[in-house]
């Protein structure tokens, strides 16, 4: 993570960091090495603005499996959007909190068949159907999105308010990102040049 403006002093039990960008393999890398650092330093719990317009399905998960399994208390924020691999990434915090005026989108895997061989359609039309049942599976597990959504998701983006997020589960209630003043902010997105 890089250094964000300090303006006066910081809880050092409490982290504050902002991610906008696209669910990929810098992202995990940058979120596997900004958990260690406040595993390391002694960091009780970190609140992360959560900013995301999607990504690869793999590594949606993989952030998931990893904000389930960390040993620093998470609490991410949806702030305006969080879409389609970003709701997967989402769900694995134990704290989930979304802004009155954000909203959540799923939709099913896909891919560009330009280009494409018959040969290599035929092995991604496979690998859309394990990627599906590996959404469908994570949502399910912690959501109650009602079946007439599940319907549209089917054939379609499915978007959701904030409201119905808390509703369906996906957010456990309604939370802006507010960091204290004078609290030190760490900026897990962009990369480093």
């Amino acid at each position: 993570m890089s250094d964000g403006q300090k303006t006066g002093g910081s809880d050092p039990a409490e982290m504050y960091c902002l991610f906008a960008g696209m669910v990929d393999q810098v992202a995990v890398q940058r979120f596997h090495n900004g958990l260690a650092l406040c595993s390391a330093a002694g960091v009780k719990h970190m609140h992360i603005l959560f900013q995301c317009a999607g990504g690869i399905v793999g590594d949606g998960i993989s952030l998931y499996n990893l904000f389930r399994a960390s040993p620093v208390e998470l609490t991410l924020y949806n702030v305006g959007a969080v879409c389609s691999a970003g709701v997967i990434a989402y769900l694995g915090a134990k704290n989930r909190k979304t802004s009155t005026y954000a909203a959540f989108m799923i939709h099913r895997a896909y891919i560009s068949p330009t280009a494409a061989t018959s040969d290599r359609l035929s092995a991604a039309a496979d690998q859309i159907v394990i990627d599906d049942d590996r959404i469908e599976r994570i949502l399910k597990l912690h959501t109650k999105i009602p079946p007439d959504k599940w319907e549209i998701h089917r054939f379609a983006d499915v978007w959701i308010s904030a409201k119905d997020a808390v509703d369906y589960k996906i957010a456990d209630g309604i939370g802006e990102f507010a960091p204290p003043v004078g609290q030190q902010i760490f900026n897990v997105w962009p990369p480093q040049q």
